[in-house]
């Protein structure tokens, strides 16, 4: 433990009227298996409005799932890692008993696995909003595909409906890794971004002929499995429609959703990253268990990103600096709240919070 560190931080904390604003709070010490991260930057993910609007999370709450920065001290147990190694990762905030277990703090107290090593081409901007994403693209594609195993011979296609999210934007490139051909959808301004990324093919969601494109394509009469990063607004019903009738079948959600009322001749899906990061937890209702074999994958999977990442084959989201630092989420959380990101993920850096 290094005697440079600080008796208290600050830190984003959830108030009564369902704001966040900064408070000061004690800087906890990492215990056995777990390390102290001083951040360099954070990235906001849409569950952060999201938690705080439907209630999952409560004032006095910490806030925040990704961060980028420096190991600042040590736990027991933890030999793989020495002070000073540029990390990133993310946390759960409904699994969260102390503020500092989240992102959105000068400091976070997150567990020592899995961690992704930052290469040195990568910024801490840049690494910043890879996990979370990461994850829910990677959780989901093995679900339905068995990602990252290699794709099958035969030219299999995989659709991602909503390529230029976040996540859809890992999910492209881990199919795309995988051997696939990706077939994505995205607003036209963002076609040659999700052609960068690895989709062969680039279709405007918003064409009344979509469905009949994305199967023309597919080459197969219709896609082997479908990744929807968006799942609300129609999206999953018609995602749905461009399987092939002779395939799997199977989609893959970003959210909770009862699918009872769609297509039962498909098998749906729910990519949780919280499997991968070793937790169990309930979300809307929904229980999901701790699986050591997915809490591996996610380890496997941040050993193979750090050298994806330094050869450029896996890339991370183009990001937008949001201003103030920390005291600039409430801000940040407004704007994607009305629906002003596109193509971009929103980052925090860490030292510009006003002290």
């Amino acid at each position: 433990m290094s005697s440079a560190l600080p008796p208290t931080q600050c830190a984003v904390v959830i108030q009564k009227d369902k704001t966040v604003a900064l408070q000061t709070i004690p800087l906890d010490m990492p215990g056995p298996g777990q390390v102290l991260i001083k951040n360099a930057a954070v990235a906001q993910n849409p569950t952060d409005w999201k938690a705080i609007e439907f209630g999952q999370l409560a004032a006095g709450r910490g806030l925040g799932l990704d961060f980028a920065g420096r190991i600042a001290a040590l736990g027991e147990d933890v030999t793989n890692w020495k002070i000073g190694d540029r990390v990133a990762s993310s946390v759960l905030p409904l699994k969260a008993d102390k503020i500092s277990q989240n992102a959105y703090c000068e400091y976070t107290l997150a567990a020592a696995k899995p961690l992704l090593r930052i290469p040195d081409n990568i910024t801490d901007e840049e690494a910043a909003s890879i996990p979370l994403a990461a994850f829910t693209a990677l959780h989901g594609l093995n679900l339905i595909a068995d990602i990252p195993k290699r794709a099958p011979l035969g030219g299999r296609a995989v659709l991602v409906w909503g390529g230029s999210s976040s996540v859809g934007q890992f999910a492209i490139q881990l199919a795309h890794i995988a051997g696939y051909k990706v077939i994505a959808t995205a607003s036209p301004k963002n076609h040659a971004l999700i052609k960068s990324l690895g989709a062969e093919v680039a279709i405007d969601y918003h064409d009344v002929d979509v469905i009949e494109q994305i199967i023309a394509v597919s080459g197969r009469d219709g896609v082997d499995y479908v990744f929807d990063a968006i799942s609300e607004g129609g999206s999953i019903e018609l995602a749905a429609k461009t399987l092939r009738k002779d395939g799997p079948r199977r989609l893959a959600l970003v959210l909770p959703l009862d699918v009872s009322n769609f297509d039962p001749s498909v098998d749906y899906y729910f990519s949780a990253p919280a499997a991968l990061f070793g937790h169990d937890i309930v979300f809307a209702g929904i229980y999901l268990a701790r699986n050591k074999a997915e809490f591996e994958l996610g380890v496997d999977f941040f050993e193979n990103a750090a050298r994806w990442l330094e050869e450029g084959r896996l890339k991370p989201n183009p990001v937008t600096v949001r201003p103030g630092g920390l005291s600039g989420v409430q801000a940040g959380l407004e704007f994607m709240k009305a629906g002003k990101v596109s193509g971009t993920k929103l980052v925090y850096r860490v030292a510009e919070t006003p002290t």
